[in-house]
């Protein structure tokens, strides 16, 4: 859900965001009623919320830096978002070299830290006595955003610490596979720790707070093998162009065909969700399984499949001079089903073929096999 636009990229926050304001909210409810004899059900509940909120508007403010210091180095950044385990900045292109992606990283926990200081400093230089809510909100929050700040400095990759200790491999070894490599063997590391770190306190005693760290540790032992697993896809398809990766032969429904024929000639024989449709020799939409799916049965005999295509202009488009990693970011994108670039020729505009989920793969095996053209 997009709530905002700051700095040209929009913000969005997840349905699962409001999970951990609840655990925030629930923790800082705690604290309250510790220090705070009698503290009533109105209070607790006003008190978890604004501790809730202030989080969530830390945790955005660091993405904020990581999205601003990015965009001051040429970085094109498409929005930020907010879900249950904090927040992303979606950067389209990775940074150019290992200083650059370090000032972008760092940013973030050290504003972390600076919002945390800036409360405890609050909280503790003020010489009068503060209101217990004020008190609170000032302590858990500064606390809080500490923790924060230092959890991301551990060089567990694929979060803040972890891409710094990439970025020293990758200056030190000119290599950044290796320094991937590595940096991703440590951050799984950190995340079987963290899940062990679960189990021990919540069997042997009996903290439920253990379940939150098991379910840290396995999500960031994902996004380690799922980063890694990238950089190398990413790597591998630069050295390809688009145009190397358009399936050959292509096969074409005509523009006039009814849906019926398509299905008994096309989809039946070929056993393939969409074909490109063309007219005039030129293609002009898709027609995917699940448009003839809306169409009722006995209409397919007559209905044409060019009334029945998503248009070409439905989708995004690549020169045939770009790269395969372009063509992946941009699959990586888009939200439709079919999941499909077009590339067009630059000179006139005319659609060369498509690119989708098969031809990357496609291209991925054929890297492993010639690694010295990849």
């Amino acid at each position: 859900m997009k709530i905002a636009k700051i700095y040209g990229f929009n913000i969005k926050v997840s349905l699962s965001t409001l999970i951990i304001v609840g655990l925030i909210g629930f923790y800082a409810a705690s604290f309250y009623a510790s220090i705070v004899i009698g503290a009533t059900i109105i209070e607790l509940i006003v008190v978890g919320l604004i501790n809730g909120l202030v989080i969530l508007a830390s945790v955005l403010g660091h993405e904020i830096a990581h999205s601003a210091v990015a965009q001051k180095y040429g970085l094109k950044v498409t929005e930020i978002e907010l879900y249950l385990f904090g927040g992303a900045s979606k950067i389209e292109e990775d940074p150019k070299n290992p200083k650059s992606e370090i000032i972008i990283t760092i940013v973030g926990p050290l504003t972390s830290l600076l919002i945390g200081g800036i409360f405890l400093l609050t909280y503790y230089g003020i010489p009068f006595q503060l209101p217990a809510l004020l008190a609170v909100t000032l302590l858990y929050s500064g606390i809080s955003n500490i923790g924060l700040g230092l959890f991301n400095l551990l060089p567990a990759f694929p979060i803040d610490g972890g891409r710094i200790l990439r970025a020293i491999l990758w200056h030190r070894r000119k290599d950044i596979v290796s320094a991937t490599r590595i940096a991703s063997q440590v951050g799984s590391f950190f995340a079987y720790g963290l899940i062990g770190y679960g189990i021990l306190q919540t069997f042997l005693f009996g903290f439920f707070s253990g379940f939150w760290f098991i379910i840290i540790g396995f999500f960031l032992n994902s996004q380690t093998k799922q980063s890694y697993i990238q950089t190398l896809n990413e790597l591998s398809l630069s050295k390809l162009h688009v145009k190397e990766m358009i399936s050959m032969p292509r096969l074409e429904v005509p523009f006039n065909l009814t849906v019926e024929e398509a299905l008994k000639y096309y989809f039946l024989v070929y056993k393939k969700d969409y074909f490109p449709v063309i007219r005039n020799g030129q293609i002009e939409g898709i027609i995917h399984i699940d448009d003839i799916k809306k169409i009722p049965i006995e209409k397919r005999d007559t209905f044409i499949v060019g009334y029945a295509m998503r248009s070409i202009n439905q989708f995004p488009t690549i020169s045939e001079k770009g790269s395969g990693k372009d063509a992946l970011k941009n699959l990586m994108k888009e939200n439709n089903k079919l999941h499909l670039v077009v590339v067009k020729d630059d000179s006139d505009d005319y659609v060369l073929g498509l690119i989708g989920e098969e031809e990357v793969l496609s291209s991925l095996r054929f890297c492993k096999l010639n690694p010295e053209r990849c």
